[in-house]
C-alpha cells in the first residue's frame, strides 16, 4: 500500500512542478496558476490509477497504448477547464488548448523518461 501511495504522490508532485514551470513560461500567473494546480490535482490521480489498473489487468498490452488515450482525455478535460477561465480578466490563461497539450506532453515525457531510467 505504501508503494502505491508513493507512486501516486510522486506522480502528482512531479506533474505539479513540471506543469507549473510550463505554465509560467506560458505567462500564467496568479490566480491562473491556482487553476493549473487544482486541475492537475483533479486529473492526475484518476489518470495514474486508470493507467496502473489497466496495465495490471491487461499485461499483454503495451503501457504506451494504455497511457496515450488516457493522456488525450486528460488534455481535453484540462483544456476545457482552462478555456473556461481564459477569457476572464486577471486569470492569465491564454491559448488553453496549447497550454494543456504542451504541459501534458512535457510532463508525460519526463515521467516516461524517469520510469524508463528507474
Amino acid at each position: 500500500m505504501i508503494i502505491i501511495l508513493r507512486m501516486f504522490l510522486l506522480s502528482l508532485v512531479l506533474t505539479l512542478v513540471i506543469e507549473t514551470v510550463v505554465a509560467y513560461f506560458w505567462k500564467v500567473r496568479m490566480p491562473g496558476m491556482i487553476v493549473v494546480w487544482l486541475v492537475n490535482t483533479l486529473t492526475n490521480p484518476p489518470a495514474v490509477l486508470l493507467a496502473w489498473q489497466l496495465t495490471r489487468h491487461f499485461p499483454g498490452i503495451s503501457s504506451l497504448i494504455i497511457q496515450l488515450p488516457i493522456e488525450c482525455i486528460v488534455v481535453l478535460v484540462e483544456a476545457l477547464i482552462f478555456r473556461g477561465f481564459a477569457g476572464k480578466e486577471k486569470w492569465t490563461i491564454r491559448h488553453p488548448v496549447l497550454l494543456s497539450v504542451t504541459a501534458n506532453a512535457i510532463s508525460w515525457s519526463i515521467g516516461l523518461m524517469i520510469h524508463t531510467l528507474s
